[in-house]
């Protein structure tokens, strides 16, 4: 059923909608010598009536409305309206538990006009709302801390205590990380080591005081750390290419890495601070790495308040820091006269001209609790030269160096200040023809003040070479292997530490083919005469490649000693026509592809003087009977 509409009257009306006109009702006007008294309460209790003023026009101080925040006149008045003074929105405060408002209506016996026009509506005051978390997987461990892997799925299950009712509650869970998952259960990882706070925001479905629903009352603040990945960097091989049958040594190191939370507030970008009288400019930066109820508790937890600025007249500015409750500090009070901050730029007259908005050069200026300079005014220097800009270069004025300096009210004023939130430069330019520019601001806080828990380093738990058929020892996490052919053998060394998480860091070593050769032939020459003799050497290549399955991939080079072979120096030239001496040796390095495996092949040199021939007799012989011309003789008579 519709809401009837409310005239003005005596009488006490309970109703959540229509209309509330004056005494004329919606077309006419109200009537003189009205006194009128109308209570407006909700229909059901715990609610609250609400008034919103579309229109409002009485004689003004001749006909008023009076409000109280209650069921009568005796209690806490609104106000008086009158005129166009309309009352707006009105509604019943925290401590009206009636939920009532009372209008009285005093018109005078002379005149009267249009009166108002007020939408009637009902406010149901949101319940208090608590969220929780029932169940998790995994576990928190004994400091409530849920600790994971990278990747691993976190399955987390809340509700919510509700004073009142649940019905139609939406549940979405702020992950820490920008990212939100919605209902009452929900399963998501991380792909990053660090550490996430995350919480559990409920709103209901009474929407009369917030369109989206009243939200809980609490934050829970589950901690979520997820694993840095260890160090790996102290783990290899001696020798990563082995040559065929040798053997090396391959150490497992690994360290934990340490995760430490970056609580270093954010630096603000660049503010114009353009000239005015009165004129107020501020600069935010918003703090959110703190735990959501630190506040500053001791003064030696503010470490620092720096801008970086350049402004032509000091005495022009007031400077003041406000915390994110409100709290301001006021950390310069004009004073300094027409002395610079940085270096302003120059606009060819003596004070800095509005009319030129180029930044000039900034100067760092910090405020601190203690031991700095006292005041920006106690700075102030004269003498040096601005390289442009205002200047004891050009017109002798003062300036004040970059440095720090003393608040000149107490920096204790901001005591009781939350960490988080949004802190705020604020500047009052009060005097005109001059501008300047903020170029950057920040706000340091004591580094313990950071809770320990969004800072870890995790315990490696177990650490060990993976079994392999190749490692012929084992001394603590140092293994030998000797793999028996040739190809690449890979290695792993396996840690786990106390999130239950596992690595392995895989090392890798390449066996190089087997040299494969045959014995060299030992050259000879015959010759009677003085020497040189000359010798073919590279005759014995063929001979020592003659097995190899792989000749193309063989360097083969001779060396006049054992030394120079070993060593891979002075190879011999001209092997086809070299002179040698009888009883030499010459070392033949058979070397795969210039990788330091090789064999050594030793051959000998031989010169022989030719031999004695003496003249050999005929022999003859008388045919046999057969008479065929054939007969057989013994050569070796000779």
């Amino acid at each position: 059923m519709l809401a009837q509409d409310v005239n003005m009257q005596t009488a006490t009306v309970s109703q959540c909608g229509g209309v509330f006109y004056d005494s004329g009702g919606e077309f006419g006007n109200y009537g003189d010598g009205e006194n009128f008294i109308l209570t407006l309460c909700p229909e059901n209790p715990g609610q609250k009536i609400q008034l919103d003023f579309t229109e409002f026009v009485t004689q003004v101080n001749q006909d008023i409305m009076s409000i109280f925040d209650g069921d009568s006149v005796a209690a806490t008045s609104f106000g008086d309206f009158s005129g166009s003074n309309s009352p707006g929105l009105v509604q019943p405060t925290e401590d009206n538990t009636s939920g009532c408002i009372t209008i009285q209506f005093v018109s005078n016996a002379a005149g009267n006009i249009n009166g108002w026009e007020a939408n009637i509506a009902c406010l149901t005051p949101c319940q208090t709302i608590n969220s929780q978390i029932d169940s998790t997987s995994p576990a928190p461990n004994g400091d409530g801390y849920i600790r994971v892997c990278p990747n691993e799925d976190i399955t987390l299950n809340g509700s919510g205590v509700f004073s009142v009712d649940g019905a139609g509650a939406t549940y979405e869970w702020d992950l820490g990380d920008g990212n939100t998952a919605s209902g009452q259960s929900v399963t998501f990882s991380y792909p990053d080591p660090g550490v996430y706070i995350v919480n559990l925001n409920i709103r209901d479905a009474n929407t009369s005081i917030d369109p989206l629903g009243c939200d809980n009352n609490n934050l829970i603040n589950q901690v979520i750390q997820v694993a840095t990945e260890p160090d790996f960097s102290g783990t290899g091989a001696a020798n990563s290419v082995l040559c065929y049958g040798e053997s090396t040594d391959i150490t497992g190191e690994v360290e934990a890495v340490e995760f430490i939370n970056n609580c270093t507030p954010p630096v603000s970008g660049i503010t114009f601070l353009p000239d005015g009288s009165g004129a107020v400019y501020e600069t935010s930066i918003t703090v959110d790495c703190y735990d959501s109820a630190q506040a500053l508790t001791d003064i030696s937890q503010l470490i620092s308040i720096c801008v970086t600025m350049e402004h032509s007249y000091l005495g022009d500015l007031d400077i003041e820091i406000i915390s994110p409750n409100g709290q301001v500090v006021r950390m310069h009070d004009q004073g300094g006269s027409s002395a610079n901050l940085g270096i302003p730029w120059a606009t060819g007259t003596v004070d800095g001209n509005s009319g030129n908005t180029t930044p000039g050069e900034g100067r760092q200026y910090c405020f601190v609790p203690v031991g700095g300079f006292p005041t920006l005014v106690g700075g102030i220097q004269t003498g040096g030269t601005f390289p442009n800009g205002d200047g004891p270069g050009t017109y002798n004025d003062s300036y004040v160096p970059a440095g720090t300096y003393s608040s000149i009210n107490s920096l204790e004023g901001l005591l009781g200040s939350p960490l988080n939130g949004d802190w705020t430069i604020r500047v009052v330019d009060n005097i005109g023809a001059d501008n300047g520019h903020i170029f950057a601001w920040s706000i340091e806080f004591d580094p313990n003040l950071q809770p320990p828990e969004l800072s870890f380093t995790p315990v490696i738990e177990t650490e060990a070479w993976d079994a392999d058929a190749t490692i012929t020892g084992t001394a603590g996490n140092i293994i030998t292997v000797q793999p028996p052919t040739a190809g690449l053998y890979c290695y792993t060394y396996r840690v786990t530490d106390d999130f239950g998480c596992e690595y392995t860091q895989e090392v890798c070593v390449e066996v190089l083919p087997e040299v494969i050769t045959e014995a060299p032939d030992d050259l000879f020459v015959c010759d009677t005469g003085a020497p040189p003799y000359i010798f073919e050497l590279d005759s014995n290549t063929p001979v020592v490649l003659a097995s190899a399955p792989n000749p193309s991939e063989l360097i083969v080079t001779y060396h006049n000693s054992l030394i120079d072979a070993e060593a891979d120096v002075n190879a011999m030239a001209d092997l086809s026509n070299y002179s040698g001496t009888d009883g030499e040796i010459i070392f033949i390095r058979v070397e795969y592809l210039n990788s330091g495996c090789y064999e050594i092949l030793p051959f000998s040199l031989n010169v022989a003087g030719q031999p004695t021939i003496n003249p050999a007799l005929d022999l003859e012989l008388c045919d046999d009977l057969s008479n065929d011309g054939f007969e057989e003789f013994d050569l070796s008579v000779f």
